[in-house]
């Protein structure tokens, strides 16, 4: 379902930080096996586009600055390893303070085999990110966070437990349990929590095939009795590894959602001379089925990693549009040669409601690129652009954002900041 706010300036005017993506950091492939690595950084940064605080909701071009550092750690262990990441930060622009605020960002995975035939995977993340935050590796996960150019600020956290039963050399089962929650803060924002439960069976037909079947529950409920949404998903999945490094995972199926709840838009009347605003509001219960899939293509090495992806699924939204298909497509590309890197990140979304016949859309993409490269011992500079594309939304009009960030950064292990 579509859930109409009250005016996009309006809302706009709410101060303070927007959604989850992926921040530059210290990449992995840097180390080998056990390794800690503790960095900060400072940077310059402009802005083409930014919203300012006044009745207008006009966009502006801004310099400004962002400070932070951050904790890079991973620890082998007897038939498992740990790994955690966080990174945190403190944006400021010169001509629009609701684009200031902190983006943060947490991660903890924890992966063991517990016998011959049972083995663990435990995760999870959180964290805050500011207006124009991107989102490259998009996914047809329910939990999925989306971008909103309404907020200034959003809030995402998700766990998950994964267990793995390998019965034989080929035939192996799989339980996952996730829980996630999806937060924005502007004026009629709708937050979502819920959880979804997977069970799945896979069958090796060869040394680098794999062919199985799962099916997925979830459940998640919108902030303010706005509405509850329960999706039944089920897959038919293929897996195979190319020489050289190729590995490519297809999966598809289709999707039962039900949907229900209360649903408010916008009405404008002419009274007389006089135009008139107010809102219609009236319950809504709807199921629909619909096709879902994605596919990934991905190819790493020691000093090189890349991938594509895309497809379309049933998600929560992103606290305007409430239930919807997701269609999305992204790309990742990151090289490494001799203490220097070059990234590559680039994303996709459309949004299109399914919950009642009120049928609105929203596209959002991204893409961004980052050099980092040594400077003298534990100092290395950064130099990234960014470009950000959201289409109207309703009463906010569409913008092109273009973002040149240009910092140096102090690490424990003389490795240069990476997006990814």
């Amino acid at each position: 379902m579509i859930l109409l706010m009250t005016a996009a300036a309006a809302g706009a005017q709410q101060s303070s930080s927007d959604v989850p993506a992926p921040s530059t950091s210290f990449a992995s492939q840097f180390f080998d096996h056990d390794f800690v690595n503790v960095y900060a950084f400072g940077n310059g940064l402009w802005d083409s586009s930014l919203p300012q605080l006044n009745s207008s909701g006009r966009y502006a071009s801004s310099f400004g600055y962002d400070v932070g550092g951050g904790i890079s750690l991973a620890h082998q262990l007897k038939q498992g390893n740990f790994s955690l990441s966080y990174r945190g930060d403190y944006r400021h622009y010169e001509g629009s303070s609701y684009s200031n605020g902190t983006n943060q960002s947490l991660s903890l995975l924890f992966q063991k085999r517990l016998n011959r035939q049972w083995s663990i995977l435990m995760q999870g993340g959180g964290g805050l990110v500011s207006y124009g935050g991107q989102i490259y590796n998009e996914s047809s996960q329910p939990g999925t966070s989306l971008t909103n150019p309404l907020s200034s600020q959003s809030r995402f956290a998700n766990a998950g437990v994964t267990l793995t039963y390998q019965q034989t050399r080929r035939l192996s089962y799989t339980f996952g349990g996730q829980f996630f929650y999806n937060g924005y803060n502007y004026a009629g924002a709708v937050s979502s929590t819920g959880g979804s439960g997977t069970a799945s069976i896979n069958y090796r037909t060869t040394a680098r095939t794999t062919v199985g079947a799962s099916y997925s529950h979830t459940y998640f409920a919108y902030s303010g009795s706005t509405g509850t949404t329960s999706i039944d998903s089920g897959f038919l999945d293929l897996q195979h590894t190319f020489v050289n490094h190729w590995f490519v995972s297809l999966s598809g199926g289709v999707s039962h959602s039900h949907t229900q709840g209360t649903i408010t838009f916008p009405v404008t009347l002419l009274l007389g001379q006089q135009l008139v605003s107010g809102y219609v509001t009236g319950p809504y219960d709807h199921s629909s089925l619909s096709p879902s899939y994605q596919g990934t293509l991905t190819r790493n090495l020691r000093h090189a990693y890349f991938s594509l992806n895309g497809g379309q699924g049933v998600n929560a939204g992103n606290g305007t549009f409430l239930t919807s298909k997701n269609q999305y497509a992204g790309a990742t590309f990151s090289l490494t040669r001799r203490l220097t890197n070059l990234s590559f990140g680039a994303g996709y979304s459309r949004l299109t409601s399914i919950a009642n016949t009120v049928s609105e859309r929203f596209t959002s993409a991204n893409a961004s690129v980052s050099y980092g490269f040594p400077i003298v011992h534990y100092v290395s500079g950064n130099l990234r652009y960014d470009f950000t594309h959201y289409s109207d939304l309703y009463s906010l009009r569409g913008v092109n954002d273009n973002r040149i960030t240009l910092g140096i950064s102090f690490s424990t292990k003389s490795v240069p900041l990476t997006l990814f």
